[in-house]
């Protein structure tokens, strides 16, 4: 029996400004019982005195000497909660009203084959102040309709991450289900979890706007850098590798139905399918996502080609072959040209325009 009916979880990282108004959003909700369990991952800006100074027997408090990542910190505390849901939050956002844990309660108890509710966003800048969603290239990314399992797999693949982190009230079933989450990724941990969400569980997204989410130039983890944009690039390869394993059929057909033309009456027939949808044949998903989807379709690719069973099906259903498979090989970049800070002998500026044409490609899509 669940000692509490949500544990929400912070990770606070140099967020002095902000922690406290952080902290009054979770500590007002009403309806439900909470435990409120905040790590310090290592601050050297004043943050564990800010989250000292607010005094509530529902919070639990520890402080990390040094920096480890906020996904080794909040995997900690998930090792910790003694609730039935769990929350999370960033401890520069704010939740909106007091009843965003309540209502996400009530969802969940009523469905039980629900695993997690998110909520939308609105947008503040560092004092706070409202942002318009069309000042943001992406301001309208967590605004999406429900959608079963395999048609959120779908979408996933073709857009990317579209579930806003800080909005979840998730059952802590679905952590002891499936584990927690990935410290070796910085941009995409989240939308790595969600996809291994989806795959076992219902999700629900909420039409309310559930978060008030602060938009930091250069901070926050998903800012529009190159670093980051670099980082994105090869996560999305890591993730493709492994977005359809576990994948049950009928989930496949209900998303991918209208490219998966051939039965899937065996399993090397799926693993072909999959490994052609990587490769982007009837071009659905995002030209964005091209590169790290095809380099990861002809590692599957090569492998099948290997097995004299899947060789076979690969020629007599799809018209693939070596010869096939080297002319593909040969249109596929795994090596792009990467545009350094600043080339040498070159004007200050010049090399901005290729980046930014990239940035907004990844962050600029919705």
């Amino acid at each position: 029996m669940s000692e509490f009916d949500v544990s929400v979880v912070m990770s606070t990282y140099n967020h002095a400004q902000f922690v406290e108004e952080t902290m009054h959003s979770v500590l007002r909700q009403k309806g439900v019982s909470l435990e409120f369990l905040i790590a310090d991952d290592g601050s050297s800006d004043g943050t564990a005195d800010a989250v000292r100074r607010i005094q509530d027997p529902r919070v639990t408090f520890s402080v990390n000497p040094v920096n480890r990542g906020a996904c080794i910190t909040t995997n900690d505390l998930l090792k910790r909660v003694r609730g039935k849901y769990v929350a999370l939050i960033n401890s520069d956002d704010r939740w909106i009203g007091t009843d965003k844990l309540a209502r996400q309660f009530d969802l969940l108890e009523g469905n039980p084959n629900i695993g997690a509710s998110f909520g939308r966003a609105r947008y503040i800048d560092r004092a706070g102040n409202a942002m318009g969603k069309k000042e943001l290239g992406t301001g309208s990314v967590f605004d999406k309709e429900n959608r079963s399992r395999g048609e959120w797999l779908r979408h996933f693949f073709d857009h990317g991450n579209c579930l806003l982190h800080p909005s979840v009230l998730i059952r802590k079933s679905c952590y002891d289900e499936l584990g927690t989450y990935d410290n070796r990724y910085r941009q995409l941990p989240d939308f790595d979890m969600w996809i291994r969400l989806v795959k076992r569980h219902d999700i629900h997204i909420a039409a309310e706007d559930h978060v008030e989410f602060r938009i930091l130039p250069g901070e926050n983890a998903s800012s529009q850098t190159w670093p980051n944009a670099v980082r994105t690039i090869n996560e999305h390869y890591l993730i493709a590798r492994h977005f359809f394993d576990g994948v049950r059929a009928e989930e496949l057909k209900a998303g991918f139905g209208d490219q998966c033309t051939h039965p899937l009456d065996e399993p090397e027939c799926f693993e072909i399918e999959a490994a052609l949808l990587l490769l982007g044949e009837k071009g659905s998903y995002s030209p964005d996502l091209a590169n790290p989807y095809q380099v990861a379709a002809l590692e599957k690719l090569f492998r099948l080609l290997g097995d004299d069973k899947s060789r076979r099906i690969l020629a007599e259903r799809h018209g693939v072959d070596d010869l096939w498979f080297q002319k593909r090989m040969a249109e596929v970049s795994v090596l792009r040209y990467r545009v350094p800070a600043h080339p040498p002998g070159a004007p200050a500026g010049a090399d901005r325009k290729p980046k930014r044409r990239l940035l907004r490609k990844l962050f600029g899509r919705g």
